[in-house]
C-alpha cells in the first residue's frame, strides 16, 4: 500500500511539473516572434515607401506601425525602427537598416527645335526647364558647336546631370537663318487704304477712298484673332511700314506674309510650327480655329488668303486704326471662319492656302 501511495506521489510531481513546463512553453511561444526582411531594403530618394515594405513576411507577431513611412529625404544608409506586437500584447522594437538610392534621371522640358537669325544671340539653357527627383542642383551644358553668325542647321545636345551622375541628354537642332528681305515695292498696289481693326469683334475692315478723297468705301472684311486677355493688341492709330514673306515669332513658330502694323505687332497668317520647306503643312489648326476670337500673343492673325490680300495691296504708309466696339459699322458683317477638321489628315493645311506645293 504504501508502494502504491509513493507511485502516485511520483506520478502527480511528474504531471505538476509537465504541466509547468508547458505552461511556460506557451508562454514563450506566444511571447515569439518571427519575421524575414528583405534582402534588398533599397528605395529611390524622395518617395514614400512604408516600414511595412522592410519585411519578406512576419509568420508570427503584429506589425504594429506599418503604415509608417520611411524617411528618404537623404540618401545614404539609414535606419527604421518597426515595432512588433507579440501574442501576450508585448511590444518589440526592431532596428532595420536600409539604404536611400538615387538612380533617377533628371527631366528636360522644352522644344526640340529652334530657329533664330544671323547674328541674334539665344540662351539655349534658357529654353529648358530642368527638374530632378533629388530635389538637389542640377548641372547643364549645350554640347556641340555652333555659329550665330554662319547660317546652317546645327545638330547640338542639352546635357543634365544630377549630383548622382544620372545624365540626360537631349538631342536639338538651332536654325541659324539668313535676315528675311523687305518684299520689294513694285510687288504692292499703289491703291491708297486706311485699315479699322475692331478687337473686341475681331474683324479686320479696309476702307478705299472714294470720290471726295475719304476712306468711306469698303473694299475688304477678314475675321482675324487679335490679342488674347493679358496679350491684348495695343489700341491706336500706327503706320504699315516692312514686311516678310516667313517671320520667326514669339512661341518658336512661323507666321506667313507678316507687315508690320508697330514694332512687334504685325498682320500675319495663324502660325505653323515649322517653317515650310517649302511646302507649308504643319498649320497650328487648333489656333485656326480660332479666328473670330482673341487667341494671339498681341498680333493680328488672319487666314493665308486674306494676309496675302493685305501682303500684296497694302503699302508702306497706310494707316491702321484699331480699336474696340461691341458693333460693328452699319452693312458690315463679320466673316464666318472656316473649320479644320481636327482628325483630319489635311489638318496641318490652311483651308485657303491656294499655293499648288500646298
Amino acid at each position: 500500500m504504501k508502494k502504491h501511495k509513493k507511485l502516485i506521489v511520483i506520478i502527480s510531481v511528474v504531471a505538476t511539473i509537465l504541466i509547468a513546463v508547458a505552461v511556460v512553453v506557451t508562454l514563450i511561444l506566444l511571447n515569439r516572434i518571427d519575421y524575414r526582411l528583405k534582402d534588398s531594403r533599397v528605395f529611390e530618394i524622395n518617395t514614400e515607401p512604408k516600414t511595412s515594405e522592410l519585411f519578406e513576411s512576419i509568420s508570427s507577431g503584429e506589425l504594429i506601425n506599418g503604415e509608417d513611412l520611411i524617411e528618404t529625404s537623404n540618401l545614404g544608409r539609414s535606419t527604421k525602427t518597426a515595432i512588433i506586437k507579440t501574442r501576450l500584447g508585448n511590444e518589440e522594437p526592431i532596428e532595420i537598416e536600409y539604404e536611400v538610392v538615387d538612380t533617377t534621371k533628371p527631366a528636360i522640358e522644352g522644344d526640340a527645335e529652334f530657329s533664330i537669325y544671323v547674328d541674334e544671340s539665344i540662351d539655349l539653357i534658357s529654353k529648358f526647364k530642368f527638374s530632378d527627383n533629388s530635389n538637389q542642383d542640377i548641372e547643364t551644358k549645350v554640347e556641340g558647336d555652333y555659329d550665330v553668325a554662319v547660317p546652317g542647321k546645327y545638330n547640338l545636345k542639352i546635357i543634365a546631370k544630377d549630383q548622382s551622375n544620372n545624365e540626360t541628354v537631349k538631342d536639338i537642332v538651332l536654325n541659324v537663318q539668313a535676315k528675311p528681305v523687305v518684299a520689294p515695292r513694285t510687288q504692292i498696289s499703289q491703291n491708297e487704304y486706311y485699315i479699322k481693326v475692331n478687337r473686341l469683334q475681331n474683324v479686320v475692315m479696309v476702307y478705299a477712298k472714294d470720290s471726295k478723297g475719304e476712306y468711306t468705301n469698303l473694299a475688304k472684311t477678314f475675321v482675324a484673332s487679335t490679342g488674347k486677355v493679358g496679350s491684348e493688341t495695343p489700341l491706336g492709330i500706327y503706320t504699315v511700314s516692312d514686311r516678310y514673306e516667313a517671320l520667326y515669332l514669339v512661341g518658336n513658330v512661323w507666321g506667313r506674309y507678316a507687315v508690320r502694323i508697330s514694332g512687334p505687332y504685325f498682320f500675319h497668317s495663324v502660325p505653323y510650327f515649322t517653317k515650310g520647306n517649302p511646302t507649308w503643312d504643319n498649320l497650328e489648326y487648333l489656333e485656326y480655329n480660332k479666328l473670330g476670337e482673341g487667341a494671339s500673343a498681341g498680333c493680328v492673325r488672319l487666314s493665308l488668303n486674306d494676309i496675302k490680300w493685305i501682303y500684296y495691296n497694302i503699302r508702306a504708309g497706310t494707316k491702321v486704326e484699331i480699336y474696340d466696339s461691341e458693333t460693328l459699322p452699319s452693312g458690315v458683317v463679320k466673316p464666318t471662319a472656316i473649320k479644320i477638321d481636327e482628325n483630319s489628315v489635311t489638318r496641318g493645311w490652311d483651308p485657303t492656302d491656294m499655293d499648288k506645293p500646298n
